[in-house]
This record gives C-alpha cells, sequence and structure tokens, in this order.
C-alpha cells in the first residue's frame, strides 16, 4: 500500500504538471495534442505518437516526447520500465516509475513525515513545472501546490 502523503504528493505533481485537467492524466501527451490509446508502452516507443516542438519562456526550441501523467520522457521511461520490470504504460506502471523518481532524490521519507516543501525541492529538477525548476519552462506556486497536496489529503509535519 501507497503512504497516503505519497498518493497525495503524486496527485499535486499531476497538477502541477496539467495532466489532472484531462479526463484520464494517465493518457495525456506534451501539449494534449491528442489521447494515448495503447497503454502497451510509452507513446514514443509504440510510434503512436513521435514526440514535439515547442519554444520554451526563454525562446529556446525544443524536443519532448514527456507523456503520460507525470510527463516521463522516453529515456527517462525506458530506465525505469527496464529496472522496475514494468509491463506497460498504464496508470500503475506510471505511478511506480514516478515513486521510484521520487526515492531517487530521496525525497520519500520527506514527503512520508509531511515536509512539503523540502520534498518538492528535492524533486524540483524531475519535474520541470514544480518552483525552482531550471528547465525554462512555466512553474507553479508554492501556494498552489500545497492547495493541491492538502485537497489530496496530504498531510504537513
Amino acid at each position: 500500500m501507497i503512504h497516503p502523503n505519497v498518493v497525495a504528493f503524486l496527485a499535486t505533481i499531476r497538477h502541477s504538471e496539467g495532466t489532472d485537467k484531462a479526463p484520464d492524466p494517465y493518457r495525456v501527451v506534451f501539449g494534449y495534442t491528442q489521447t494515448i490509446s495503447d497503454l502497451s508502452d510509452h507513446p514514443a516507443i509504440t510510434g503512436e505518437w513521435p514526440g514535439a516542438h515547442y519554444t520554451n519562456i526563454v525562446g529556446h526550441e525544443i524536443f519532448t516526447t514527456a507523456a503520460g501523467a507525470y510527463q516521463m520522457i522516453r529515456p527517462t521511461w525506458s530506465n525505469l520500465k527496464t529496472r522496475l520490470a514494468l509491463a506497460d504504460f498504464t496508470a500503475p506502471s506510471q505511478d511506480a516509475a514516478a515513486i521510484e523518481l521520487i526515492r531517487q532524490v530521496g525525497a520519500i521519507a520527506l514527503i512520508q513525515n509531511g515536509y512539503l516543501n523540502e520534498a518538492v525541492a528535492a524533486c524540483h529538477n524531475l519535474w520541470a513545472s514544480l518552483p525552482s525548476s531550471s528547465a525554462n519552462q512555466p512553474t507553479v506556486s508554492f501556494a498552489d501546490l500545497t492547495d493541491a497536496y492538502l485537497s489530496a489529503g496530504g498531510k504537513l509535519a
């Protein structure tokens, strides 16, 4: 069973990435140009969606394959899929991959103990939408994240 604060933190990431606005956040591709129909693997691997170009906030053109609830790019997904032996790109697999990323930066205990600010700081280089991210993309405010976390049932220290 996943700790309730971790469940709330995952919901907070989906909120931050904007995927929570979709009818099924796990089927979102970057830019919301289509809905993923084949969840057998990342859509950039299945060939369903090749990725997209966009211009970041400092004017640089970027290519991304960000997809799913946590907007994972193909290389990140491929690595996690192999290491975690994930069978597909379904919601449980995407959640497991996101939790592993959070674990890798040492934020699981922070989240479980309600240290949201510290957990966000630890994860800010994983998700471009988090405050203090260096990805040159729009970020959400910490107040907005806190509201999302608490609304999802998260508890603060």
